[in-house]
């Protein structure tokens, strides 16, 4: 039996703060690895990216354009629907997750006790103007799915005057 959960869509100052929390623990790691090759200077990329690899998962992705809708599909394993947040905006998509630290099961000499969070953070531009009203967000089974119908094209609307020309 396949159990579809609706997603709350969050605002875009909401999504900003949660990714401000990815960036910081990107940061932190960062920082961490930095100190432990002995606080020696010139390798602040090589870190960066050294966190982003540990702490970034990869994400399949997929969006798909119909006449009247615009879906994408996301893989989330490990993800729990609360750790999700998904923002739409006219043109733009994105989805963020972060799981929550969890304690190690091995507390050997050389582990940490506690377990990096896992996180995921995906910006799409949107090839058409999607109604923002109308767009909502599922998770089933470790996929997110976002259906955004396209925004009604302005009407053009014709207005008829009358005008007395002066000679």
């Amino acid at each position: 039996m396949t159990h579809h959960t609706d997603l709350n869509l969050v605002s875009v100052h909401e999504l900003f703060e949660h990714s401000q929390d990815v960036y910081n623990l990107i940061a932190r790691r960062a920082f961490e690895i930095f100190e432990s090759r002995g606080h020696t200077h010139g390798n602040d990329r090589e870190d960066w990216f050294r966190a982003e690899s540990e702490l970034l998962i990869p994400v399949k992705f997929h969006l798909s354009v119909s006449g009247e809708q615009l879906t994408a599909r996301a893989e989330l394993p490990g993800f729990s629907r609360e750790e999700i947040k998904v923002s739409v905006e006219p043109r733009r998509l994105s989805i963020s997750a972060k799981t929550g630290p969890s304690e190690d099961q091995h507390r050997g000499k050389h582990s940490h006790s506690v377990k990096h969070p896992q996180l995921m953070f995906r910006v799409i531009d949107l090839p058409a103007e999607v109604d923002l009203s109308k767009a909502s967000a599922t998770f089933s089974q470790s996929k997110l799915d976002v259906v955004m119908p396209k925004a009604a094209p302005a009407k053009s609307v014709r207005v008829e005057t009358d005008l007395a020309l002066s000679a």
